[in-house]
């Protein structure tokens, strides 16, 4: 028997057409096609200060100092307009240098210098290509097909209510992008500026993460579970494995799990908007799932190889190579949009000018993801583990929670406000940044800070039974879930010259969680964010100098400080970085 997924492509091809010629229409002969085009052409080159890395010597993950990336992109926009029709492209041609992220394969002999496609790299990256129709079918109804970035929420680049499309962090630059995606999309406009919007997004794609990203899932002693008892026992199980047996733990393989495509799996959205006086509103709700993978499974096989450093002095008689499987969890979003000006002052002077105010509110629901843990059998000789799933030792199904199912917020509440036509001011709370999930506290660093013949009593190897596993002899570095920032922006135009100073300050702080022998109990000790430790902060100053006839010249910097165990500080952040860009529009 045949199914749709059999049709003849004649057949494929004649439906297509139909559906295109009832959303564009049949073509007006008195309607001539209106073409515009665009673009800008692009050269970035930037520079890594110091080398970020994750892991000891037999298992360390790293990016250099040095130039990061050379990249040279030709950015083209296409608009074509006739009567109630419309189609529109905007793409990216990027030429990659061979420091880009993505590198280049490995040069195997004389003969690849004469390959191209080995010392050329190239991609396009392509945000839009679509075709739109007003007024189809009733007044106020406009269809939009294809490649598109729906970008809903009113703050400036922190939108915890736009979640269509995926976030696009591969630049470190151009932080707040997002990835275009095969979308059908509705809008209607039945009075007023009262406007109904519908999305469905059939096929789900993933963050582009940076290069960076990478760093993330190295460090071991990021345990991703709420439940911390559980944690204390890995944390001393992988000391012992490391100081007494001569495995220490490494990650082998780390493998994203997409969802499939299906009509299950697709998202969708909707939103009302309108305005209540001089205000903008608007309500929305998302199904679908996050971008952000997170762990859902690992498996440990025992590596019997000794390795030595260059100068032999560190060996080891093998490692424990943990693979790591990620998902992305399904979540919804009900989100609240909130956008107007105020002048409270504006009596006073009619030079003054009104305050810009924007609150974008997003309560989140994500499923609740466990993650379960195997090994292969593993014969240290002292100590034999056999094959199978690990022993939890908790209630229900025994598996570690890496996602709770409770609802969270995340929230962005802005001011601007300009003094004149040279100064402008820009501030804002933001509370969750896009990477974040959950409820609770996630671990920043952990490990056991005792020698070998003490992490012994507290170790699940030789640990006895009215001492819970690791409790006395590891300590943990943990900030929230959800953190919150202070961004704050500032732009002085001087005649062609633009300075832009901008930062955002974690100012949520840290907390340690250790053993307290004279309390004879865990206890905890708060930093805040101004204590030498917790601090943790970007800083990005840039010059722009606008040269004419559509040339830009700009250089500045990036600078990530901090302590490796907070936020902006932790190698997988990048690390500091100056950069200097070149840009022609057209």
């Amino acid at each position: 028997m045949s199914s749709v997924f059999e049709t003849s492509p004649v057949v494929i091809e004649m439906w297509l057409n139909v559906v295109l010629a009832t959303v564009m229409g049949s073509p007006a002969r008195a309607d001539e096609p209106k073409v515009e085009v665009s673009g800008r052409i692009q050269s970035n080159l930037m520079y890594r200060l110091d080398e970020q890395s994750v892991g000891s010597w037999y298992g360390e993950a790293s990016l250099p100092a040095g130039i990061s990336r050379n990249e040279n992109l030709l950015n083209l926009r296409l608009k074509s307009r006739a009567g109630k029709a419309r189609g529109v492209a905007d793409m990216d041609l990027v030429m990659l240098g061979r420091t880009a992220p993505e590198g280049y394969p490995e040069l195997e002999g004389l003969a690849d210098l004469s390959r191209r496609n080995v010392t050329d790299r190239a991609r396009l990256d392509v945000h839009s290509m679509y075709l739109e129709r007003r007024d189809l079918w009733a007044d106020g109804l406009d269809i939009r097909l294809g490649q598109q970035l729906v970008m809903w929420g009113v703050a400036d680049q922190f939108n915890p209510t736009n979640n269509l499309n995926a976030d696009d962090m591969e630049h470190p630059l151009r932080f707040g992008d997002q990835l275009g995606n095969v979308m059908a999309r509705a809008d209607y406009s039945p009075k007023g500026n009262l406007t109904v919007s519908g999305v469905l997004v059939p096929v789900f794609r993933p963050a582009l993460v940076p290069a960076s990203g990478q760093l993330a899932l190295m460090n071991l002693a990021q345990v991703p579970f709420e439940e911390e008892a559980l944690r204390l026992q890995l944390h001393a199980e992988r000391a012992v494995a490391e100081q007494l047996l001569g495995y220490p733990t490494v990650v082998g393989s780390v493998t994203p799990q997409l969802p499939t495509d299906s009509l299950a799996n697709m998202q969708y959205a909707v939103q009302v908007g309108g305005s209540i006086g001089l205000q903008d509103v608007a309500l929305s709700y998302y199904q679908g799932r996050s971008d952000i993978p997170v762990p859902i499974r690992n498996e440990s096989r025992l590596v019997m190889e000794p390795v030595c450093t260059p100068d032999e002095c560190e060996c080891i008689d093998g490692m424990l190579v943990t693979d790591v499987t990620l998902a992305y969890p399904r979540m919804q979003v009900i989100g609240l949009n909130v956008a107007g000006e105020m002048n409270p002052l504006g009596w006073l002077h009619s030079s003054i000018m009104p305050i810009g105010y924007r609150a974008e509110v997003a309560a989140i629901q994500a499923e609740r993801t466990e993650m379960s843990i195997f090994n292969e059998e593993m014969d240290f000789g002292i100590v034999v583990q056999e094959a199978g799933e690990y022993d939890y030792g908790l209630e229900g199904d025994g598996r570690p929670t890496v996602l709770g199912d409770e609802w969270f917020m995340k929230w962005t509440l802005g001011m601007d406000y300009s003094f004149g036509k040279h100064i402008y001011v820009n501030a804002q709370w933001v509370h969750g940044m896009p990477d974040e999930m959950g409820r609770g506290w996630s671990v920043r660093d952990g490990g056991v800070t005792t020698d070998i013949s003490d992490t012994l009593v507290c170790a699940p190897l030789l640990g006895s039974e009215d001492v819970q596993s690791g409790e006395t002899c590891v300590q943990e570095v943990l900030r929230t879930r959800i953190g919150d920032y202070a961004v704050v922006g500032l732009d002085v135009r001087l005649g062609p010259t633009l300075v832009r100073l901008f930062g955002i300050v974690d100012v949520g702080g840290l907390e340690v969680r250790t053993w307290n022998d004279a309390a004879g109990q865990r206890t905890s000790v708060r930093y805040g964010f101004t204590e030498p430790g917790a601090r943790s902060m970007v800083f990005y100053p840039e010059v722009m100098y606008n040269v004419g006839s559509g040339m830009e010249l700009s250089a500045g910097a990036m600078l990530m400080l901090g302590a490796p165990e907070t936020r902006f500080g932790d190698p997988a952040a990048g690390g500091s970085q100056v950069f200097t860009k070149a840009t022609y529009s057209f």
